[in-house]
């Protein structure tokens, strides 16, 4: 079989180019399981010219994102641009020149589901997180207006600021609505994305398939006990809607009663702009029992992961977040955000604690009643691994893709 995929990640070829795309861990893991069972070949973008090339047994397509260089990131800066359309007819030549039997794209986010307007060739395409729904929890509780007047100048006046990229999303939320229009089949891993696929694309095929997490989370399994100071974790991300400001608000209700712990957050530092923005929203500074320890590769995370008491998940908005599970496997008590699909993840009572997204009360309430019965936050943990190496165990979701594959052609 031979499968073509188009991918915002250039997947195992990243070390070779020397690329420092660190999200989409999944894709590399998923190309590792799948490359001897397909013929693979995959699309993705680069910031440069890169002719196409072999990896082992993946052919790898970069397309040149800039194609006019500085005046093409400018052009887009200053107009709020989103990807060319004019790449699909790139995209299109690549189809014609690989010939695939079937057309996997990983994401609505990018343009890449738009080739489907264009070819006759049964595509498939996976939900990672969905623009428009995004789109409605961007400003939770840090508000437009906040983010406006707390951005820096130099961000508004280059027009990079959270609110030009909420600008982006309008952009890519219409663009995404016309690839489900056009989609046929579609993949998802939560209640979440089945629903609104429900809505968004009501007449298409809707399929489960799990991800597959990076090697170290497989390989250790959590044990810690109790000490003096709480370890806490949260990996997050320079997003508006990623819930920090709770976080920062959290603390303060925990320094006000006197919990000693540490809140370890990866994925930020504490002179990035969306945590200056949240602080500044909140009218609060930033607690100094937070350490901001910027972004932590595979291993790293994963070790720092072991050495936490708890995970805790503060977004206001995800489908399957990667961090959540990479928590679950290892076995670590997990706290979350009931937000988007996270309830597929995780279920309160039994494998953890869901609570209202944006409530920092309810955040300390749950990081307290934990801590005071840390026992049962231990079982929490014990029944989440369980289900966590169930669900992504690597064969099974690889031999479910590949059925997945062969179901799509054969209704084709």
């Amino acid at each position: 079989m031979k499968v073509l995929w188009f991918s915002l990640s250039p997947g195992l070829s990243s070390a070779h180019l020397n690329d420092n795309y660190k999200g989409c861990g999944w894709i590399k893991a998923l190309e590792k399981n799948i490359q001897d069972k397909v013929e693979l070949s995959i699309v993705f973008y680069q910031d440069r010219f890169i002719e196409p090339f072999t990896l082992g047994p993946t052919k790898y397509f970069p397309v040149n994102r800039y194609k006019h260089g500085k005046f093409s990131k400018a052009k887009r800066r200053l107009f709020n641009g989103i990807e060319d359309e004019d790449d699909v007819k790139e995209f299109v030549q690549i189809v014609n020149e690989v010939k695939p039997d079937l057309i996997h794209v990983h994401g609505t986010e990018g343009p890449f589901g738009l080739v489907q307007k264009f070819v006759d060739i049964p595509t498939v395409v996976s939900i990672q997180g969905t623009i428009t729904v995004y789109r409605y929890k961007y400003f939770s509780t840090i508000s437009y207006l906040d983010t406006l007047r707390f951005s820096r100048l130099k961000d508004l006046l280059l027009l990079r600021s959270f609110v030009n990229v909420y600008k982006e999303f309008a952009k890519k939320a219409a663009r995404e609505q016309e690839i489900y229009d056009h989609s046929k089949h579609f993949i998802g891993r939560t209640a979440w994305d089945r629903r609104v696929t429900l809505v968004m694309a009501p007449a298409a095929g809707y399929y489960h398939n799990d991800e597959i997490l990076q090697d170290s989370f497989y390989k250790y399994e959590w044990k810690n006990k109790l000490d003096a100071k709480l370890i806490l974790f949260t990996t997050n991300g320079p997003n508006i809607y990623k819930g920090i400001e709770t976080l920062l608000d959290c603390t303060h209700l925990l320094d006000g009663i006197n919990v000693n712990y540490e809140w370890q957050v990866a994925g930020l530092s504490r002179n990035d702009e969306v945590v200056k923005i949240a602080s500044k929203s909140i009218g609060k500074p930033v607690s100094n029992n937070i350490k901001f320890m910027g972004k932590l590769d595979e291993e790293l995370l994963s070790q720092t992961l072991l050495k936490a008491h708890i995970y805790i998940s503060v977004s206001h908005i995800e489908n399957s977040p990667n961090s959540l599970c990479e928590a679950q496997i290892l076995g670590l008590p997990c706290i979350a955000t009931h937000a988007g699909g996270t309830n597929s993840l995780l279920e309160d009572g039994v494998e953890g604690i869901l609570i209202q997204d944006g409530d920092p009360y309810v955040m300390a309430g749950a990081i307290i009643e934990m801590k005071n019965n840390f026992d049962k936050a231990i079982v929490y943990g014990e029944n989440s691994r369980k289900k966590a190496l169930k669900r992504h165990d690597p064969e099974k979701i690889t031999n479910d893709l590949l059925e997945i594959y062969k179901t799509i052609l054969n209704r084709n």
